[in-house]
């Protein structure tokens, strides 16, 4: 399962960011999350981001009303995404080490 870097998933966010808002990536750092952008958009950007992510990795986050509301700019929209992007790929490779472990002692 490989996890996209910060970096990565940052490049992404600004990206569809770009595509969907309209303005330009560099604008993202000072755009309001919440306020600046409409609910829509902000769930559409979201899911794109998702799909983008499950093209390229087993690993993707679930759009919800956390992410959809968080408080800050969209930059720090990317951050809490990618919080939550990890903590589900870290508990999908502790689930993995479980079911194999599992696996490993059925078979004995």
């Amino acid at each position: 399962m490989k996890k996209p870097t910060f970096f990565e998933f940052r490049e992404i966010f600004l990206e569809e960011f770009a595509r969907l808002s309209g303005k330009p990536a560099r604008e993202a750092a000072c755009t309001g999350w919440s306020e600046g952008l409409e609910e829509n958009v902000r769930k559409s950007l979201l899911e794109s981001v998702k799909n983008r992510l499950s093209e390229r990795s087993e690993v993707a986050y679930e759009v919800n009303d956390r992410l959809l509301k968080a408080p800050g700019t969209v930059e720090s929209a990317v951050v809490q995404a990618f919080h939550e992007l990890n903590t589900i790929w870290l508990m999908e490779r502790i689930n993995e080490k479980i079911r194999a472990k599992r696996r490993q002692l059925m078979e004995n």
